[in-house]
Formats: C-alpha cells, sequence, structure tokens
C-alpha cells in the first residue's frame, strides 16, 4: 500500500534555485545599509548611556566592595554633597587605573588574541554582506579550543603562584576601570581608522549616534575577525574568572566555598563552554552580518 503525502514530508530544494540576490533583495538591503531613523533613544539616548554606564558600573562595585551589597544613598538632602564626595573617593583610592591592572587586563586581551590566531578550529563561512559586493567572508571559529588553553594557563599561573587568580577580585576595581578604558579607546580608534578609510557606513552624521552605533561592519586583524572575537573570547571569560577568582579568594580566607559562588563557578563556566563550542553559529547571525563594531558593542570589553 503506498503512503499518502503529508505535510510533514519535506521538500526537497530546487536546485536552480537562484544564488545571486534579487532585485526586490538588493533594495532590501540597500535600505539596511542606510541610515533611516534613530534607535536607543537617538543622540540623546546614546550619549547618556555612555555617561550613566560607567558611572553605574562604580556604584554597584562600591555597594559591593565597600556596603556589603547594600544600596547606599544620602541619608538627607545636606548630605548630597557628603555623599558624592565618598563615592568619588572610593573610585579615586580603589579604582584608579595601576600599573598592575594594565598589566593584567592587557595581559588577557594579548593572550586571547594570540590563541585566536594559533589555537585549530571550524573554518565557517559567514552570509554574502550586501557592502561587500555579497562577497562572504570566512570565520576562524577556535573559541572552544581556546578557552581551554585558558583553563590551563590559569591553573598554572595560580598553582604555581606566578599569578594568583584572587588578585582579580582583590584588585577588581582598577582593572574595570582599565576594562572600561580600553571600551572607549578602541571604540575610537576603529571608529577613526574607519572614517580616515573612508569605510565607514550607515551614518547618521550626529557624532554621538554615529560613536555609539559604530563605523565599521567587519574589522579585521588578518584571520581574526575582531567583532566576534570580543563578542565571545573577552566578555564571557573575564566573567567567568571573576567566578573563579572569588571561589579562590573564599577559599583562601574560609577554607570552603560557599554553595551561591560554586553555583557562580559553574554557572558561568557551562556558560562560556556552551558559547564556544557552538561558536561557528555567530559568523550567520545578525551580529555578523549587520550590527557594526560600536562603542555599544566595545562594552563586551569591560
Amino acid at each position: 500500500m503506498s503512503r499518502s503525502s503529508s505535510s510533514n514530508e519535506r521538500t526537497p530544494l530546487k536546485q536552480d534555485t537562484p544564488q545571486e540576490p534579487t532585485i526586490e533583495g538588493r533594495a532590501t538591503d540597500a535600505r539596511l545599509d542606510t541610515h533611516e531613523h534613530y534607535e536607543f533613544g537617538g543622540p540623546v539616548g546614546v550619549t547618556a548611556m555612555m555617561v550613566f554606564f560607567p558611572i553605574m558600573m562604580y556604584y554597584f562595585w562600591i555597594c559591593l566592595r565597600f556596603y556589603n551589597g547594600s544600596l547606599v544613598h544620602p541619608s538627607s538632602l545636606k548630605d548630597i554633597g557628603s555623599f558624592f564626595g565618598r563615592m568619588w573617593g572610593h573610585v579615586y583610592q580603589d579604582a584608579s587605573p595601576t600599573p598592575r591592572a594594565w598589566v593584567i587586563y592587557t595581559g588577557l586581551m594579548v593572550f586571547e588574541l594570540a590563541l585566536a590566531f594559533i589555537m585549530p578550529g571550524y573554518k565557517q563561512e559567514g552570509l554574502p554582506v550586501p557592502s561587500l559586493g555579497y562577497k562572504t567572508l570566512r570565520y576562524h571559529c577556535n573559541a572552544l579550543w581556546s578557552f581551554y588553553a585558558t583553563l590551563v594557563t590559569g591553573a598554572v599561573l595560580h598553582t604555581t603562584g606566578l599569578f594568583r587568580l584572587t588578585q582579580i577580585i582583590d584588585n577588581f576595581g582598577e582593572i574595570m576601570t582599565v576594562a572600561m578604558i580600553y571600551g572607549f579607546l578602541i571604540s575610537f580608534v576603529v571608529y577613526v581608522v574607519t572614517i580616515g578609510l573612508g569605510k565607514q557606513m550607515r551614518m547618521s552624521g550626529n557624532f554621538f549616534y554615529d560613536f555609539w552605533m559604530g563605523a565599521c561592519l567587519n574589522p579585521r586583524l588578518g584571520i581574526v575577525d575582531l567583532k566576534m572575537w570580543a563578542e565571545v573570547r573577552i566578555p564571557w571569560v573575564l566573567l567567568f574568572f571573576i567566578a573563579i577568582s572569588g571561589a579562590c579568594k573564599q577559599y583562601d580566607t574560609y577554607g570552603y566555598v560557599t554553595p551561591n559562588m560554586a553555583f557562580m563557578v559553574l554557572a558561568t563556566g557551562l556558560y562560556i563552554n556552551a558559547c564556544a563550542k557552538a561558536e561557528e553559529c555567530i559568523p550567520q547571525t545578525w551580529d555578523m552580518f549587520h550590527e557594526k563594531i560600536s562603542d555599544g558593542a566595545s562594552w563586551l570589553f569591560s
């Protein structure tokens, strides 16, 4: 007895499906690559975020570091001036960028960038990029082996005493400041170089908005796509090692690790492991195909 066809059966792909974009598709792509409207509240909104986000990070760090996690605030109207003075004092004394913080953070950046060049990985093709004449870019997806190499290196540095991972928590404020400086600095350099080369795209004409949204779509150093590298290799590695550092600090201080801290190590470890394993899925996402590297994206560094 022959089986009747059903809607669940797969329809074979047509062999003569055109590979070139249609006229309608090209028109849509041209619109997508042209600034038509503001996002994130426009110039006012993005400027507020560029100013407020660093302040927010410092505020939460101060609350955790000096006030046991309590959300501190002025005790009265007369205390407002003194409150801001105390907040600035915490930042100035414990979060100023030191040579030690520069070495720690820069060392991580250089190490992760080197791994992106040398570690084995899957070669994935991205989507056709309209601004490049529908050329596809190849991505070297080696985040997983890079992560494993980072784990081994961190363990060796910690156990040998060359770099105790507890230093991350002990010097968190100053490292955070360096990370934010890197975020703004990399955004500015990429923005200026892109404008200088005349390769900017989707610009609004407003400096603050364009700086936030970015000017460059596919910044690269050789085989390394800097946007994808910043998306996976830095932020989640940082978050995981912050959790590891906290666990090491607890063990050194109390002789044990609390369940809450152990959960954070597990959760962040599973997350970065999953991101690294699925890195080959990233090149064909909207992030790589359409979103530019920007000041907003550069906050991945911090």
